[in-house]
């Protein structure tokens, strides 16, 4: 495993939680709650241009018993969930872990690229792009010490 992978993830994580009411995504503004889809969307995309010899796939899970779904991603076979903690059971996002602890709630239903995910995501493209270079500024300017 990567630890840059993980160094990287913590940083996005951090700008994700200390600068939710600057990014524009929906539900952000609750994050971790209800933001996995696009926490994991822009996560992975920010993933595969820093390291694009990394095979980074989105996961949709579904509860089947309860109309609820869940997104992380998988990065060289391993776990990254950075909206697990919106979850009582979980104290802190999940990284580089070889099993998923949600998989027991969540079945997986889809897995596709994750650049994929990124352009069918239901924005605009002017409102994404917007996103990236947001998050590449705020990402610059972290000064988390991992």
């Amino acid at each position: 495993m990567n630890r840059d992978l993980v160094i990287f993830s913590k940083r996005v994580r951090a700008v994700f939680q200390n600068d939710r009411d600057k990014i524009d995504l929906p539900f952000f503004s609750g994050f971790p709650k209800n933001s996995c889809r696009g926490a994991s969307i822009f996560l992975g995309y920010l993933l595969n241009a820093r390291f694009p010899d990394s095979m980074v796939e989105l996961i949709h899970g579904s509860n089947r018993y309860k109309n609820e779904h869940h997104y992380w991603l998988e990065v060289d076979g391993y776990i990254f969930d950075i909206t697990a903690d919106q979850f009582d059971q979980f104290s802190s996002p999940i990284y580089a872990s070889l099993a998923n602890p949600l998989q027991a709630y969540f079945s997986v239903i889809e897995r596709s690229c994750v650049t994929k995910s990124y352009m069918g995501y239901a924005l605009e493209e002017t409102l994404k792009s917007d996103i990236l270079r947001n998050l590449n500024v705020l990402l610059s300017s972290c000064k988390m010490p991992f």
